[in-house]
């Protein structure tokens, strides 16, 4: 996960502090409840806003159940607290496989640019050409990054075809 979880890269900078944590690590610490994460499945569409992992707030993910227990998060990184020194802001995905071995693919990120350097532009954005789709097709999920309402993020999660026409419009 590189710069995007204490627990990958422990610092980006020798004279900044260190990264923040992802949704996936603060979910197994017990530091996001149930009540903050947004249950989404596959073929289903829902409007979800999302508060910066870093300030904290009511939603803070989305999962979208996949078969044999992997799932998608979805979470919004702002450049804000422990979360500044990020190289990137907006909708973060993860895919999360609890049975791989830790250290070997436990939490890939989707990367939205996987031409930049080490997930230098590795977030979904509002308005931005080809960073504000991602496209499951082999389980029905097509998520929009919306909007931005301060550091609040809007997404849309619907089907691949809906996601894409919706996209195109933006």
């Amino acid at each position: 996960m590189g710069s995007w979880d204490v627990m990958s890269s422990h610092l980006i900078k020798r004279d900044l502090p260190p990264p923040g944590i992802s949704s996936f690590t603060k979910i197994r610490l017990g530091w996001i409840t149930e009540d903050q994460v947004v249950i989404v499945r596959p073929g289903e569409e829902k409007k979800v806003t999302l508060a910066p992992l870093a300030k904290g707030g009511s939603k803070l993910a989305v999962k979208i159940p996949l078969r044999g227990n992997r799932y998608y998060l979805l979470e919004n990184r702002q450049q804000i607290g422990y979360d500044r020194v990020l190289p990137d802001k907006g909708l973060l995905i993860l895919k999360v496989d609890p049975a791989a071995m830790e250290g070997s693919g436990t939490s890939v990120i989707m990367d939205a640019d996987p031409d930049s350097p080490g997930f230098s532009s590795a977030t979904f954005q509002p308005g931005k050409a080809k960073r504000n789709l991602f496209e499951d097709r082999d389980n029905n999920i097509g998520v929009v990054s919306v909007a931005m309402h301060g550091e609040d993020m809007e997404l849309l999660i619907t089907t691949p075809e809906k996601a894409a026409g919706i996209a195109a419009a933006r």
